[in-house]
């Protein structure tokens, strides 16, 4: 195998742990690891509007806590990425369950979630450019 190709595997995998990262650093909310994985001058659409990054992670800081806790579970993701590119495209469904406080009557949440994201390498590692988050479906789990 060519030292380039390599290179691209290595490319390939560090992009496809960067979304395992983002999932685990928002459900254990570890702000500074989200906030790491993307772009200073980069952008987010998703639920809050169209945001630039610091905005999103200072509104992941203040947010109210509605849920407890919550956990991703990704698909693979579709990796667009042309051997010695230093950008290229990410494409991941997620299913993220929501959960209340125990003893809450309120429902727990199920949401059907699409990354979409263009990724750039930024020194020796790779970076979230632009996110968008489209929310496919949403179903409220049984009370409790």
């Amino acid at each position: 195998m060519s030292d380039a190709a390599l290179s691209w595997f290595v490319d390939l995998e560090q992009l496809r742990r960067m979304a395992q990262r983002y999932s685990r650093a928002v459900d254990a909310r570890d702000v500074d690891a989200v906030a790491a994985l993307f772009h200073p001058d980069g952008s987010v659409d998703g639920a809050r509007g169209s945001l630039p990054v610091g905005a999103y992670i200072d509104g992941m800081r203040d947010a109210p806590r509605i849920f407890e806790s919550g956990m991703h579970v990704l698909g693979d993701p579709l990796i667009d990425l042309e051997p010695g590119a230093d950008h290229g495209r990410m494409d991941t469904y997620a299913v993220v369950y929501q959960f209340r406080p125990a003893g809450s009557t309120e429902p727990d949440l199920v949401l059907g979630i699409r990354y979409l994201d263009d990724v750039v390498r930024h020194g020796d590692q790779w970076l979230i450019y632009h996110r968008q988050a489209v929310n496919l479906w949403m179903r409220n789990g049984v009370p409790r």
